[in-house]
């Protein structure tokens, strides 16, 4: 397991306590969070995950541990048998409608303790948000709830200079179709990272014989490469603005979840279990039914 994944683990655990309930680990892959419960709380654990294989590697490192842990091959997404009353459920970076259809079914059955640290709110959202809670008015759109997700601070500076080069040249040849064709801006297919990697002139030779356009002489591939990193720039400037709202955003759909359960009869906190900087999705939703 990766150190920046362990320390995230260690840190929900640390956050969510000990408790006397039986564990739900929902969506929980090999298991790694409620084998840490398991192995300081003492309570038995049930690890949902819709990956058999994930479930079989699970079961051999709890068997090692020698704990109570057993894995449930499941899609969260479907099952009528779980969550079950009076169980702890867990979730850490449940995506969308997971950590949602969690806190729904948990809170009709009468789960009895929730720590749950959602993450992408947009997966399974069609058009527009629909809050849980009653009386939220402000409507937010799908690509609105993907911006609450878009901060990354873990990416190293080689990451972070690769990933501007990759958007730079994108545009560049976006500019260089646009020049050729004079179409507006399409979509075309992923790129492989090797071109990348590649000189300029080289990825944009490539992506014209592609995309079936007249190949670029080295001069014209300069201009191109300039006017790619000009747009990246303008890109990342107009950007700005949008990424002020990111974590209000982020908060606020927190919040839905946590006004939902409150309605319901738990006792709700809302706060993070780690530093934003091992993980900017370091909200923690903590209930206890009352």
């Amino acid at each position: 397991m990766p150190g920046r994944k362990r320390q995230q683990i260690e840190a929900f655990a640390m956050a969510a306590g000990r408790g006397n309930q039986p564990v739900l680990d929902w969506c929980g892959g090999k298991g790694h969070l409620g084998r840490l419960l398991a192995l300081s709380g003492g309570m038995p654990v049930h690890t949902l995950e819709i990956d058999a294989t994930l479930c079989e590697a699970g079961e051999s490192l709890a068997s090692r541990a020698g704990i109570r842990q057993q894995f449930v091959v499941a899609d969260a997404l479907a099952t009528a048998d779980w969550p079950q009353a009076g169980q702890h459920a867990v979730a850490l970076h449940a995506c969308g409608e997971l950590h949602r259809r969690l806190i729904r079914e948990g809170t009709d059955k009468g789960v009895g303790r929730f720590d749950v640290a959602p993450c992408c709110y947009y997966r399974g959202v069609a058009d527009y948000y629909q809050p849980l809670s009653s009386g939220l008015k402000l409507p937010l759109t799908r690509d609105d709830t993907r911006l609450a997700v878009t901060e990354t601070v873990t990416a190293s500076p080689r990451e972070t200079r690769r990933r501007d080069r990759a958007i730079a040249w994108k545009l560049g040849f976006d500019a260089y179709r646009r020049a050729v064709t004079g179409d507006a801006y399409r979509n075309f297919k992923p790129v492989p990272e090797a071109w990348v990697r590649a000189a300029f002139a080289d990825f944009l030779g490539r992506m014209a014989q592609r995309e079936g356009l007249p190949p670029p002489s080295i001069q014209v591939a300069a201009e191109f490469e300039a006017a790619g990193w000009q747009r990246r720039d303008e890109v990342m400037r107009l950007s700005i603005v949008r990424h002020a709202f990111r974590r209000a955003i982020e908060v606020w759909l927190a919040l839905d979840l946590a006004g939902f359960m409150a309605g319901r009869g738990y006792q709700v906190a809302l706060g993070s279990f780690c530093d934003r900087q091992l993980t900017p999705r370091n909200l923690l939703i903590s209930a206890r039914l009352a």
